[in-house]
């Protein structure tokens, strides 16, 4: 036992004198937030060092479900960002701060308000794109996945969408490539397509920058597929490679020729997105169309007015938005949101439609609603916000546009009353009664 002891001790001598060493080795050279912090500065130099900036392809949403927009962004080592976008043009550029920290793995973050920047990601969007609340869900803060001097890639922290950024060249400026961008949105935005793939001919169909294609799978069943897409200035380029019939394509290229317009992969593949024009009455069937109170003729405005002081004033209430198109549920009609200062009451009073010719429509209420639908028309007066559509009586509308190719509004204009005119916009109207 005494042997034991002794050795006992002798081995604890050895573990407290290795322990207490001042020659310990450092295994990784440096100290962790030593290299986090080399990190950072290396991230900083490659965010600073373009001389005319970045294009980010920015996609908010978790789903991609408003597709991709083009951002531009400098980056100075003071801390100071300059941003410019598709949205705003060329004219409107805005500097804010943006920081690099650590929070598993190199963060971007722009920190203070930047109008351009956080029109992604405010809960009220501008243009009232997205729920109410939500916005269009994007991102203002990014984790930095891989970085070289030419192409940096980001992952949104909320939304989780990938965005690339791509340094400009030095004969190249933001605003030459948002003003392309800006240039050309207009001749490629439409709202349908039919992509030929192979022999196949498939429907498609237009959701912000999002396309939705239809087909049939090899055991028969029916598919559809998201096809998230940004405008570069010669084309799309998709979110994710599109992969049908065996038939890859990641980016389209806009063609024009005397008799046709249409988008080829830029890869040669055998497919070809190729618009389709429906007739101006099917264009609005297919849509969403959004009432504003300035669009209603001298027959409407009074039926609204009516509504809003003996209707939602008095349940205090205000109309969030109003559109003629499909509830969520897929019944056709009148269908609106209510905003109480809380929360979004939704519903819709449901039409039946008849086509006429190219340019006509005849609407009839169906005495039926769908969510909070029917509660508005008896308790709220939203049997005066409709009339102008028709509730007793069926009506028949001519319908005009700015632009058959890219409507921005469609006019309905009451066969049996000239003074019945009702101006539908392409883009989500907030607040109707304010516009």
């Amino acid at each position: 036992m005494k042997h034991i002891a002794k050795f006992l001790v002798l081995l604890l001598a050895v573990i407290f004198y290795a322990g207490c060493t001042p020659e310990e080795k450092d295994l990784f050279g440096d100290s962790s937030a030593n290299r986090l912090t080399t990190t950072l500065q290396t991230e900083k130099s490659l965010l600073c060092a373009p001389k005319n900036g970045w294009i980010m392809e920015y996609y908010p949403s978790s789903t991609q479900l408003y597709g991709g927009y083009n951002v531009w962004a400098s980056f100075a080592a003071d801390g100071s960002v300059k941003v410019m976008s598709e949205i705003y043009g060329t004219g409107d550029v805005k500097t804010s701060l943006y920081s690099l920290k650590q929070s598993a793995g190199a963060v971007l973050s722009f920190d203070t308000y930047n109008e351009v920047m956080h029109y992604f990601s405010d809960p009220a969007n501008p243009d009232g794109i997205g729920a109410a609340g939500k916005g269009m869900e994007g991102d203002f803060e990014f984790t930095i996945m891989k970085a070289k001097s030419d192409t940096i890639l980001l992952q949104g922290k909320k939304s989780g969408s990938r965005i690339l950024m791509v340094a400009l060249p030095d004969t190249k400026t933001g605003a030459d490539y948002i003003g392309n961008v800006v240039s050309v949105k207009k001749q490629y935005t439409f709202q349908s397509f039919k992509y030929v793939v192979n022999r196949d001919t498939l429907p498609v169909t237009v959701s912000y920058r999002n396309l939705t294609i239809t087909y049939k799978s090899s055991d028969g069943s029916q598919v559809s597929i998201q096809a998230p897409f940004i405008i570069t200035p010669t084309g799309y380029k998709f979110y994710s490679p599109l992969t049908i019939g065996n038939v890859t394509v990641s980016e389209l290229k806009y063609q024009k020729t005397s008799t046709e317009e249409y988008f080829a992969p830029v890869n040669g593949a055998p497919a070809k997105l190729i618009p389709v024009i429906p007739p101006l009455n099917q264009q609005l069937i297919s849509g969403n169309w959004y009432f504003a109170y300035s669009g209603l003729g001298s027959f409407g405005k009074p039926y609204w007015d009516y509504a809003k002081t003996n209707g939602l004033d008095i349940i205090g209430e205000e109309l969030y938005y109003a559109y003629l198109g499909k509830y969520s549920t897929g019944q056709y009609g009148f269908c609106f949101g209510s905003y109480d200062g809380s929360s979004v009451y939704k519903g819709g009073l449901v039409y039946t439609y008849t086509l006429i010719a190219n340019n006509q429509v005849k609407l009839t209420f169906a005495s039926s609603g769908v969510g909070d639908g029917v509660w508005y028309y008896s308790n709220a007066k939203f049997n005066y916000l409709i009339n102008p559509l028709g509730t007793s009586t069926v009506r028949t509308f001519t319908l005009t546009t700015d632009d058959l190719k890219q409507p921005t509004w469609i006019k309905l204009t009451d066969n049996a009353n000239a003074n019945n005119t009702i101006i539908l916009y392409k883009n989500t109207v907030a607040w109707p009664y304010d516009k």
